[in-house]
């Protein structure tokens, strides 16, 4: 039977246990994994008896959950002000996707959701979900006054634009095993690839559908 640590006290501050428990929770699933990681061995680290735990956490998966938007919330956090600086659409948008996911390979907890070993099987469409969730809290401003702005294309679903951006970055996060984030080539694959699909038509091309269409063809 594991033994409880000494003198880890929870707050009488739900919020404040709530984090305690979190930070707990992270020491022991970078010490053991996310998959090994039992509530016992949380409740062991925070100090306190696993009955303790199960107050202020359904289950395993709440907790884990909780952490892990936390984390990737912070990982967030960190590029908004990349994307509120002076630029242009296309130089922002693929040095905050590069920076983003960058930040994201340094955080040991976020890092470990998003390893490839990771991107499958039950929890994939779950994570997926949080993956495009916390993308539309970081890009929306920014893409919404792109579109403002004309800059980016007005025809666009916002939730399916979230979705694809957040595989994008999984594949860069992929990419990144690899290369170094420095590299030009992840700057030439975004530019190549992905922008065309944002960009606003110019020098007389709209799109309908999804499709450039002259302004000629248009008129038929």
């Amino acid at each position: 039977m594991a033994r409880r640590k000494a003198g880890n006290v929870l707050s009488k501050d739900g919020e404040e246990a709530r984090s305690q428990i979190l930070h707990a929770a992270q020491k022991v699933i970078l010490r053991f994994g996310l998959a090994k990681t039992t509530m016992e061995d949380i409740a062991t680290e925070a100090g306190v008896s696993r009955p303790t735990v199960y107050r202020y956490f359904q289950d395993r998966t709440e907790l884990t959950s909780v952490l892990i938007d936390w984390r990737a919330r912070e990982v967030l956090e960190a590029s908004r002000e990349l994307l509120q600086r002076e630029g242009s659409f296309e130089d922002n948008f693929i040095a905050g996707l590069i920076h983003t996911v960058a930040l994201a390979r340094e955080d040991p907890i976020v890092a470990m959701v998003l390893a490839p070993a990771n991107q499958r099987g039950e929890s994939w469409s779950e994570t997926l979900e949080l993956a495009a969730e916390l993308t539309a809290d970081l890009w929306e401003p920014f893409l919404k006054e792109a579109r403002t702005r004309g800059e980016m294309r007005s025809d666009l679903n916002s939730s399916e634009v979230y979705t694809w951006l957040a595989l994008v970055q999984f594949a860069l996060f992929n990419s990144m095993e690899s290369m170094e984030p420095s590299d030009p080539a992840h700057a030439r694959m975004l530019k190549t690839f992905v922008l065309p699909a944002l960009v606003a038509p110019t020098d007389g091309v709209t799109v309908r559908r999804g499709r450039p269409l002259s302004k000629n063809l248009k008129r038929q």
